[in-house]
């Protein structure tokens, strides 16, 4: 495995790291963004919050307390739902996810601001693991992760 920038890792090598399963993606085509955006608002009572700048997707506010639901635009890729797993250490998480059975299908975000990857389940069901601590991300967004997230490794 190669490893990801340490800016998205802990360095206090314990052996544990924190994870938290936070973010719930519907991820939507372009040419149905608008009205499924639309629907997914109405349906679960939120207001939808562009998350700002050039970023493909809408926070559905108060969707789902506690918790974040996201209307992505995917161009033209295809329809479904992923979700995001938070994490403390990303190269921990990565290496704790291949071991029981999860595939990489693109490590090339970890280089971005953003510092995420796209894994695959053993179904074939692809999910996101990010750096919850990474300091381009709300405050609060970190605060809740520092409070609500467990211990794994």
């Amino acid at each position: 495995m190669v490893s990801v920038q340490s800016r998205c890792a802990r360095q206090i090598g314990s052996g544990m790291h924190r994870i938290l399963l936070s973010t719930f993606i519907i991820d939507v085509p372009s040419d149905v963004h608008d009205p499924t955006l639309a629907f997914w608002s109405s349906a679960l009572g939120a207001q939808a919050r562009h998350a700002g700048g050039d970023m493909p997707y809408h926070i559905l506010e108060n969707a789902l307390p506690e918790n974040r639901v996201v209307v992505q635009d995917v161009g033209s890729g295809s329809a479904g739902v992923h979700f995001d797993i938070h994490t403390d250490d990303l190269d921990a998480e990565i290496e704790r996810l291949e071991a029981i059975g999860a595939t990489m299908v693109d490590r090339s975000w970890a280089d971005h601001p953003g510092c995420w990857v796209i894994m695959r389940d053993p179904a074939g069901k692809e999910f996101c693991v990010v750096y919850a601590l990474n300091e381009l991300r709300p405050q609060a967004d970190r605060d809740d992760f520092e409070r609500r997230a467990k211990s794994v490794g």
